[in-house]
């Protein structure tokens, strides 16, 4: 249980209890450019102001709180194939309807602090189902009593379930139930962690031969018009990682013919990464021309100004990692300007040096700068429109061999299809494979992906998200070693724009409750269940309608106010999946409503789907609204969780008669 004591003390605490266990083991859909940000006083969670500032503040002092959860990322982002930069946060409430993962309105990584009654903190992990912006999110015990140096460890833990590590068993590990004092990683968190997200691979630009010296050198190019005339009204952009500390990425560049104004030279890891960075100007001898240091471990913005440039030479730009600084490795974008011939840009330089834009040439930034909404990234001009020409994808480096594979792309018009072309794996076990497009800005489109295997046949998959954006499916028991499978990306609608795909093969397969199913008659026809929730519990749900050509539409009320406004409003289309925002039930009964369309012509099916995770934030102290209950007379003490977590597991006694640990209930009622 939680030290109450004045001052928190190495000991065995509890870091959080759940009875309904968190999809563990799933990975974000872009862990290369994925955010954070700290919510502002005040911001609701399950109704609850965050009182982050406030508490920590007086505590321990902001930087040194704000220090000590940075770095807990940073120690993951080491590890594996992970960047994570630090943004503001307008103070939505937890949960608000949004984009898992992007959401301009604050980070992936959300970190508030409630008072709970009993752990040192939660975590929502990016489970597939639970796509909301509560994915991710660290919830931190106002009664911690936490210092820099338990603070540190606390996050740590708490981050590794906000990128989908699940518990440990070691109590060695820092993923383990109970803190007492872990801040080093084991080698079983490493791997899981690996498992993941793989290990931090070289950046493209590092080639065979690396490019630390000016020989070896990344060339930024210009962008070029139909005509082929280079273009210089924009900022020539580029993208790289120091993967390590001792790592040296250089570009080079020219200044354009007869140009002998000024040159600005940019790099990025402000909202990018936590890298302190060291930038420099050089000449081909290595000779310094202008070098400017970083520090801070939240990352930054440095920028140097030749005053004149020589049309007839080169010039190096070098990023490494600033000597010394708290912040060694990360992601980071460079820009040059020439200054007195750039052009004002409709996408801000910063939207664009934070964005996932690293597959990008010169051309396709140039249209991101200057003409965003007929941007199309990456237009293979039909190439691959049919399974014979499919595009064959690399593996991401970095993960296990024939295990990921990422594009960025686009459909260019609404004649247009994307075929890819993967390979599984050389592994006897059968795989799970995975398939994730999401939409991209700028001129984004939120597509669709179907899989085949070698043979053109459709594979079986179940959808497990549709909506915010996001359509994933997943396979199970595909065969493995070497296989090739295609993946097949459209837009049904026709409707054209940006995308990212992902594909990965692994083991664990989404854990998937069916919470609800049955027929509707005809037109109109409904039907009817009970929820009764001992626990507050956060539904991720998809409804999957089946039948004649019409739709079903599920709305979920308080059973206080079965009339009133739905809390939850989901339709989808007959032949189709849907999924809706994340759903938070505090404790209570609720009515859950399923009605065929005026225009079915028979009989339609429907499935509600997802999965759960209770008390998401946390048991919150003070909040009679999440009391639990329909508790049993023995509850809470009559049992423990068979698990390294001694937290208690309520016993719950249901109003149809049913006694068991489920902290929730649904009952068919019509």
């Amino acid at each position: 249980m939680t030290d109450t004591r004045s001052r928190f003390r190495p000991r065995l605490d509890a870091l959080e209890g759940r009875e309904v266990p968190a999809q563990f083991g799933v990975a974000w859909g872009d862990p290369t450019h994925l955010t954070l940000s700290f919510v502002p006083d005040g911001t609701p969670a399950e109704g609850t102001p965050s009182t982050l500032f406030a508490t920590l503040d007086a505590a321990v002092g902001r930087a040194a709180w704000q220090g000590a959860v940075l770095r807990a990322v940073q120690t993951w982002s080491e590890l594996g194939n992970l960047n994570v930069g630090l943004v503001a946060d307008a103070g939505q409430p937890f949960g608000t309807p949004g984009e898992t993962q992007g959401d301009a309105r604050f980070g992936d990584i959300r970190v508030g602090a409630v008072p709970m009654t009993a752990e040192l903190a939660n975590a929502v992990p990016p489970d597939p189902f639970l796509s909301g912006t509560l994915a991710g999110d660290v919830f931190l015990n106002t009664a911690g009593h936490f210092d820099p140096a338990n603070l540190y460890g606390v996050a740590l833990h708490e981050v590794g379930h906000a990128l989908g590590l699940g518990p440990s068993a070691d109590p060695r590990s820092v993923m383990y139930n109970q803190f007492s004092g872990n801040t080093v990683p084991t080698a079983s968190d490493t791997a899981a962690l690996r498992a993941l997200y793989g290990v931090r691979a070289p950046d493209a630009n590092e080639g065979d031969k690396g490019n630390a010296e000016p020989k070896t050198a990344t060339r930024i190019h210009y962008p070029q018009s139909p005509t082929g005339a280079e273009i210089f009204s924009a900022p020539l952009v580029g993208y790289g990682d120091v993967t390590t500390r001792q790592d040296v990425d250089t570009f080079y560049l020219s200044p354009p013919g007869g140009y002998t104004g000024p040159m600005t030279v940019r790099v990025q890891t402000a909202g990018v990464s936590f890298l302190a960075a060291r930038l420099s100007i050089v000449d081909l001898n290595n000779r310094v021309l202008a070098q400017a240091v970083g520090g801070g471990s939240a990352g930054g913005v440095l920028s140097l100004t030749l005053p004149s440039v020589n049309p007839s030479a080169k010039y190096y730009v070098r990023v490494e990692a600033a000597p010394g600084g708290p912040v060694g490795v990360g992601r980071y974008a460079v820009a040059v300007t020439m200054d007195r011939l750039q052009l004002p840009t409709v996408t801000p330089l910063d939207a664009v040096l934070r964005g996932p834009y690293d597959t990008l040439d010169a051309n396709d930034l140039y249209a991101v700068f200057t003409d965003p909404d007929h941007a199309f990234y990456d237009d293979d001009l039909h190439a691959d429109d049919t399974i014979d020409v499919a595009t064959s994808l690399p593996a991401t480096p970095g993960y296990a061999a024939d295990s990921h594979y990422r594009v960025v792309a686009s459909l260019a018009d609404a004649a247009d299809n994307d075929f890819y072309r993967v390979r599984a794996p050389d592994v006897r076990t059968a795989q799970v494979m995975t398939a994730t497009v999401r939409a991209v800005d700028l001129n984004a489109v939120a597509p669709r992906v179907e899989l085949l295997d070698g043979s053109n046949r459709v594979i079986p998959a179940r959808v497990l998200v549709n909506g915010n954006g996001t359509f994933t499916v997943q396979a199970t028991g595909v065969p493995p070693r070497k296989a090739n499978y295609f993946v097949r990306v459209y837009e049904a609608g026709g409707a054209s724009g940006n995308y990212a795909l992902d594909v990965s093969f692994g083991t664990t397969a989404a854990a998937v409750s069916d919470f609800a199913a049955g027929t509707l008659a005809g037109a109109g026809a409904a039907s009817g269940f009970n929820v009764y929730v001992g626990q507050t519990q956060l539904f991720g749900l998809t409804l999957t309608a089946t039948g004649a050509a019409a739709a079903v539409r599920v709305q979920i009320r308080s059973a206080a106010d079965p009339t009133g406004p739905a809390l939850f409003d989901l339709t989808a289309a007959a032949g189709d999946t849907v999924s809706g925002p994340a759903l938070v039930l505090p404790p209570g009964a609720y009515v859950v409503t399923f009605t065929a369309s005026a225009d079915a012509t028979g009989p339609l099916g429907f499935v509600l789907s997802g999965s759960t995770l209770t008390d998401p934030v946390g048991p919150v102290a003070g909040d009679t609204t999440l009391t639990p209950q329909y508790l049993a007379p023995t509850s809470p003490t009559a049992s423990t969780q068979p698990s390294i977590d001694t937290q208690a597991v309520y016993q719950f006694l249901y109003p149809t008669g049913r006694l068991g640990y489920d902290p929730y209930l649904w009952v068919f009622s019509f």
